[in-house]
């Protein structure tokens, strides 16, 4: 790929790197009674969009996973104590995923092409004490981003590809509920505020496109169900489902003689993971 791409790439990496700064950082000052996780798992992903009618426009899959490596705090050391040291907590979920995807269009033919996915969730929780049968509700501010690596590759139709940067922020809200000393339930429903869709035309076809065009989603929803089960104090095992509904984009002026629009989109994550307590 030519320099424009590991531009991108490596923008991400040093959005992603912050992103981990900061989150130890916040955590560090704010949860010193709490554990961490170390998360590793792999995932099935599938996107898929419609047109305006509802007919197929395109889908990617994971080929066969994307893999995942995070760090994530979700009080389950306050347990440990019977003493309630404060009304708050704060927690968080971090996560950096990658894989293989298959990319196949009603027009424009099938490709294969990477993904580079960022998550980073911060929540407020209402209590500090957890144990078996509790509820930890809380509520947060939550930021995805995801780069489609398609640029310089052409499909099997020889249409060229471009990159593609997809970020959503959002409000999770939801709760833990610590079903046994060994079994929690996260159940979450995020309240989508705004998605951004960074279309790098420019670099592929120039004498077209004068600027790389951002489409704006606005209406959408999505939610994220984990199932998780300690093994001992160190070693847990979860599985989960995520799932995002969007809504048409805006439209925008692409070119001196075109608009576009980012159509309606579902995205559907099954995956499973083990998890390592400090």
């Amino acid at each position: 790929m030519p320099n424009k791409g590991f531009n991108i790439n490596s923008i991400m990496y040093a959005v992603l790197r912050s992103l981990i700064i900061l989150s130890i950082s916040v955590s560090v000052y704010s949860t010193k009674t709490q554990s961490a996780e170390l998360t590793l798992d792999i995932t099935s992903y599938t996107y898929r969009e419609v047109d305006t009618n509802d007919n197929f426009f395109m889908e990617d899959k994971s080929a066969p996973y994307l893999y995942s490596v995070g760090l994530r705090n979700w009080g389950d050391a306050i347990g440990t104590s019977n003493i309630k040291t404060t009304n708050f907590s704060f927690l968080y979920t971090l996560e950096y995923s990658f894989g293989n995807i298959d990319y196949s269009s009603a027009r424009t033919g099938t490709m294969k092409k990477q993904y580079y996915k960022g998550r980073l969730e911060y929540y407020l929780s209402t209590s500090s004490k957890v144990g078996s049968n509790d509820l930890l509700p809380y509520i947060g501010l939550g930021y995805r981003d995801l780069l489609d690596d398609s640029g310089y590759k052409t499909s099997s139709t020889n249409h060229l590809g471009y990159d593609r940067l997809s970020k959503y922020y959002y409000v999770p809200i939801g709760a833990i509920w610590y079903i046994s000393d060994s079994l929690s339930l996260k159940s979450q429903y995020n309240y989508f505020l705004e998605g951004k869709q960074i279309s790098f035309l420019r670099e592929i076809l120039p004498n077209t496109y004068s600027f790389n065009p951002e489409n704006t989603q606005r209406l959408g929803w999505g939610i994220d169900i984990t199932l998780r089960s300690k093994i001992n104090n160190k070693w847990s095992t979860y599985g989960f489902y995520r799932s995002w509904n969007i809504e048409d984009s805006d439209v925008v002026l692409c070119s001196s003689l075109t608009y576009c629009y980012e159509p309606k989109n579902k995205t559907h994550e099954i995956g499973a993971g083990i998890s390592y307590h400090f």
